[in-house]
């Protein structure tokens, strides 16, 4: 929007940034919340304005004198920050943005607490609200600066000693005067007191230091010093006698005062070295005694630290010997597991070794007996008949166990029912009633 326009119609700035802003989102898919004005810090020394959606936070710099009057510098995704500190007043509100870059600082003015409704409602940020006495928040004591303090009350002292004044009672003057006088007398020597020994006259600071007694002393001294002078003039010109007496006995007594107090303030300086020195002295000590606990606090750190890196090693020492227990463990297994299957091995081909051995002697006995038979039988029995195994003539001892556990007597070995070679086993047959008695008499189980 030109500036033209907008100087045409006599809008207002405010007006103008918020025209401008909600054109601006018109055609976004972000909802616009509020508009606030904004301060932004070192990068802007224009006005700034503070758009608010449901996504973020747009910053535009108004520029009066621009041929477009706002411009957008810069935008905050909610979703970029972790958490916000606010820090409420009563005319703006301090936005502490923390995320993965750099923090951000944002002043909001006037409308603080809507901004923070609208980051709860919309972002999953953490937010924390500075808490602070209302006192506070009130000009002068925000900064909480001491001088800046001091002012603030003291204008503040005037203004209702000011409303105040017309409001009492004539006959009230008097002894507010009085009263303003004594507060004005201790003041001062609590003033030199308490340059000395300051926690003689602040018991009740928590902090109490010689800069806290001149600030409050000295507050204490003017106020004191303008209510007098307030409350003098108020009174009635009527009793010109009874005035000239009271002057004359005030100055008396503000002479005597003063008195008492150059007696107090030359005892003050008299001791003033001795207590100073001893002063001096007790502040070395403390510094002293604060820097050997920060030492201790260091070296007791660092044992700590030291602790804990020796943890750490033991642990991952302890962790690799484990792995390593581990490991020689799966290869013992494996191993073990090699042995077990070129034992198994061995002894399939010793008992396959036996089993031809034996198939070899049958057929040796088959040749023999075939040469011994005459040829006359041969002629008269016909075809040729190959020979079978006749069970009858396998040699088998200990038959009273026969059908339970067979052994087999050249390979030392024997065989359960339902075994591989159970029934293949058929000659030099030993037969045992248990494994038990097998094992006794020297046999050892097949593996198959």
């Amino acid at each position: 929007m030109s500036k033209t326009r907008y100087k045409n119609q006599k809008e207002s700035n405010e007006a103008i940034a918020k025209a401008y802003i909600e054109n601006n989102y018109t055609n976004s898919q972000n909802k616009l919340l509020l508009v606030s004005k904004a301060n932004y810090g070192k990068r802007s020394s224009n006005v700034c304005y503070s758009a608010v959606d449901d996504k973020g936070m747009n910053f535009y710099e108004f520029n009066n004198n621009a041929e477009q009057n706002l411009m957008l510098i810069e935008r905050y995704e909610w979703a970029d920050f972790s958490s916000v500190t606010i820090d409420h007043s009563i005319a703006k509100s301090v936005f502490t943005f923390v995320g993965h870059g750099e923090n951000r600082d944002i002043t909001i003015e006037v409308k603080g607490k809507e901004v923070e409704q609208v980051i709860r409602n919309h972002s999953s940020m953490e937010v924390n609200v500075v808490k602070r006495p209302v006192w506070t928040k009130v000009l002068g004591y925000r900064s909480q600066t001491t001088w800046k303090m001091f002012m603030a009350s003291t204008v503040y002292t005037l203004i209702l000693l000011f409303i105040l004044h017309p409001l009492l009672p004539a006959a009230t003057h008097n002894f507010i005067m009085g009263l303003a006088l004594l507060i004005l007398f201790l003041s001062i020597i609590g003033l030199f007191v308490g340059l000395i020994k300051p926690k003689w006259v602040l018991p009740k600071f928590k902090i109490k230091t010689r800069k806290r007694v001149l600030f409050s002393y000295l507050y204490l001294i003017i106020s004191c010093f303008f209510i007098a002078v307030a409350f003098t003039d108020g009174q009635s010109t009527s009793t010109p006698a009874s005035t000239q007496v009271s002057s004359s006995q005030n100055s008396v007594t503000v002479s005597s005062k003063k008195d008492g107090a150059d007696s107090s303030k030359q005892k003050v300086e008299k001791n003033d070295s001795d207590k100073t020195a001893k002063e001096e002295k007790r502040q070395k000590a403390e510094e002293q005694a604060v820097k050997e606990e920060a030492k201790q606090k260091a070296e007791e750190q660092a044992a700590k630290e030291e602790a804990k890196r020796k943890a750490e090693e033991q642990a991952a020492k302890e962790k690799a010997e484990q792995k390593a227990q581990e490991q020689a463990a799966k290869e013992e297994a494996e191993r073990k597991a090699q042995e077990q299957a070129a034992k198994e091995e061995a002894e399939r081909k010793a008992e396959e070794q036996a089993a031809k051995q034996e198939a070899e002697r049958k057929a040796q006995q088959q040749a023999a007996s075939q040469q011994s038979t005459p040829s006359s039988s041969t002629s008269n029995s016909g075809n040729y008949k190959p020979f079978e195994n006749d069970p009858s003539d396998d040699q088998q001892s200990n038959m009273s166990c026969s059908g339970q556990i067979k052994g087999n007597k050249n390979s030392k070995i024997y065989h359960v029912p339902g075994g591989a070679y159970y029934d293949r086993t058929q000659d030099n047959i030993v037969w045992f009633c248990s494994e038990a008695d097998a094992q006794a008499a020297g046999y050892r189980k097949s593996q198959r």
